[in-house]
């Protein structure tokens, strides 16, 4: 943890905090169960769920650690619990969760046979527009407007009621197994979470027809990597890849899409150039690499977002380039042909 201090437009010093990963994994695994508990909320529990009373149906999954409210139609971990039930932002939540760690109890992940085959997925109410995702898409994010019209003519993005955007994941027979749910909200911290009951096995997807899979962090990062290679005019050279969106850095929907396209013998890592990413990216290397042959896709940037930023920035700059040049050359042609 970084302390940081940014100015306003005014000259006004803001104090903020720049976390590392590892703080982010251990204000992420605080108890839910603990946090609603010490902020005075009835909690009931039955098994491996839990109920906070009073919340319009905020339940809690113990064994993920994770929860969801049906009325709001979002859901997450710690963080964003914090964020939902106080209305803070994503900086003050990490710093609720991590100045409080000591009067807190930690999560400890464990399995069972029937993990995942007990988990119904809700998935949040459809808008009747997709206007907001698509201005947050399209011109917040950069996204080339047909890849995103690709995936919602699939029915594989939507805008719920909350005007976010819903990614969903399915397994191999097309059933919606998992969704990704994160907020167009440019104002302060966005929210991200994932639908109540989501399988993360199964991750938002371009499925292929060869054997190559490009395996990404979160699903703008897939639609930012098709987006590049559209702007540069070479969007065949990926049609029939595989692209996978694995929800972080966990490997488990890695383990399971390779298990349902056995077809697949190249596996290009294009996860985040951070700390996480990268040791990732060295796990994955380590584990699969005996039966796949891996590659490591590396830019200078963050992530695909921010590539596809720089890119576009640069095209643009080429192309006001171009047209000055031109309007030149129009010019001097133009004088040279006045009568003396």
């Amino acid at each position: 943890m970084e302390n940081k201090v940014r100015y306003t437009r005014e000259g006004v010093p803001i104090n903020y905090f720049i976390y590392s990963d590892e703080d982010i994994a251990k204000a992420n695994s605080v108890s839910i169960v603990d946090i609603a508990r010490d902020k005075k909320y009835e909690v009931k529990e039955k098994g491996r769920w839990a109920e906070i009373k009073g919340q319009g149906g905020l339940s809690i999954d113990k064994l993920g650690n994770r929860w969801y409210c049906h009325t709001a139609y979002i859901g997450g971990g710690p963080i964003q619990l914090i964020m939902y039930l106080d209305g803070v932002t994503w900086q003050e939540a990490m710093a609720e969760l991590l100045n409080g760690e000591s009067s807190y109890s930690h999560h400890v992940p464990t399995k069972t046979n029937s993990e995942h085959d007990n988990k119904v997925l809700v998935m949040p109410e459809k808008n009747d527009t997709y206007r907001h995702i698509f201005a947050y898409l399209v011109q917040t994010r950069k996204i080339h407007q047909e890849v995103v019209k690709e995936f919602v003519d699939k029915k594989l993005i939507y805008e719920n009621s909350k005007r976010s955007c819903v990614f969903i994941g399915t397994d191999k027979n097309g059933t919606e197994k998992y969704a990704s749910i994160r907020s167009t909200n440019t104002a302060g911290e966005p929210f991200k979470g994932e639908a109540s009951g989501s399988d993360k096995r199964f991750g938002f997807a371009k499925i292929g027809t060869n054997d190559r899979l490009t395996i990404v962090e979160a699903p703008i990062d897939l639609l930012s990597f098709m987006s590049i290679y559209r702007y540069h005019g070479v969007q065949h050279l990926i049609r029939d890849d595989h692209i996978l969106s694995l929800g972080g850095v966990s490997d488990v929907a890695l383990k399971q899409y390779l298990h349902d396209h056995p077809e697949i013998k190249t596996i290009q890592l294009g996860l985040d150039n951070d700390k996480a990413g990268n040791e990732a990216c060295n796990s994955i290397y380590k584990n699969y690499s005996e039966k796949y042959q891996i590659k490591r896709i590396s830019f200078k940037k963050k992530d695909f977002n921010e590539v596809l930023k720089a890119d576009l920035a640069a095209i643009n700059f080429k192309r006001a380039e171009q047209l000055q040049s031109q309007q030149l050359e129009e010019n001097e042609l133009s004088q040279g042909c006045e009568p003396a």
